[in-house]
């Protein structure tokens, strides 16, 4: 098995980890936990990150939009697994790579690739119509390689990309429940992120390979979000927010539709 092929595997195996404490945390239902509610559906998200990647003085940007297919568990109480898998595409603003035979900066190139992800909402605490919940997710995200072919130079040369990056995140998220059918809700988050790329350069018989990474950066978001319910079968969420860090602020949005069956 190969590297990506562990690289995989493990993090299925944090994944099915990060499920199973979502089940721990679900009141018990007897002697067994009893699933009321299974939906799947599709979302969407993008967000932006200003991060400082090794060795570098000045900051520069990661964008990711990801678009999967997802499954909702609902064990009781309130309690929400979600798993998730689909397309990740990934832009590395501003990234160098000078520990290369060439130097090279990626620009606006975006890479795509998979991601896998899991996450968790569990109810802590009521106050009238105010409810107080406990949220993670975990997120995967491992890029398919792409090569371009460098230009203006009298030998054929070729760069070949590869990028992967992972996120946690958990904070509380506090629900307004007097609406029957819409739910909005204030998140705040802790986010912490892992990302690295990997450029190879061949140019006639030059050859280098740089990778570069983000070694556990974090971050805090706070978002406002929504989820409504549009028939007894279909519901649909919202959330949009902002990553401050020094100097500005990222942002944050995600969109998705839910069939309960």
């Amino acid at each position: 098995m190969g590297d990506r092929g562990r690289r995989v595997g493990r993090v299925l195996a944090v994944l099915a980890l990060g499920a199973a404490i979502g089940l721990a945390l679900a009141p018990a239902a007897g002697a067994q936990i009893k699933v009321r509610t299974i939906a799947a559906g599709l979302s969407y998200e993008n967000f932006s990150r200003t991060v400082f990647w090794g060795g570098d003085a000045e900051a520069s940007k990661i964008v990711a939009n990801l678009v999967t297919a997802r499954a909702d568990l609902g064990l009781g109480k309130g309690v929400v697994v979600g798993l998730n898998a689909g397309l990740a595409l990934t832009g590395n603003e501003g990234l160098v790579f000078d520990a290369l035979p060439i130097s090279l900066e990626l620009g606006a190139k975006t890479l795509r690739g998979f991601s896998l992800g899991a996450d968790v909402v569990a109810p802590v605490d009521k106050f009238s119509d105010f409810e107080i919940s406990g949220t993670g997710r975990l997120v995967y995200s491992f890029g398919m390689a792409k090569t371009w072919t460098l230009q203006d130079f009298a030998v054929e040369g070729r760069a070949r990309g590869e990028s992967s990056w992972i996120e946690a995140a958990a904070g509380p998220r506090v629900s307004y429940l007097f609406f029957r059918r819409v739910v909005p809700y204030v998140e705040v988050w802790a986010r912490w992120l892992h990302a690295s790329f990997t450029m190879t350069e061949t140019l006639a018989d030059l050859s280098g390979r740089e990778t570069r990474r983000v070694r556990g950066d974090v971050s805090f978001s706070v978002a406002l979000g929504a989820d409504a319910t549009v028939s007894d079968r279909i519901a649909v969420r919202a959330k949009a927010g902002i990553l401050p860090y020094a100097g500005g602020v990222d942002g944050l949005v995600a969109v998705g539709v839910l069939y309960k069956f």
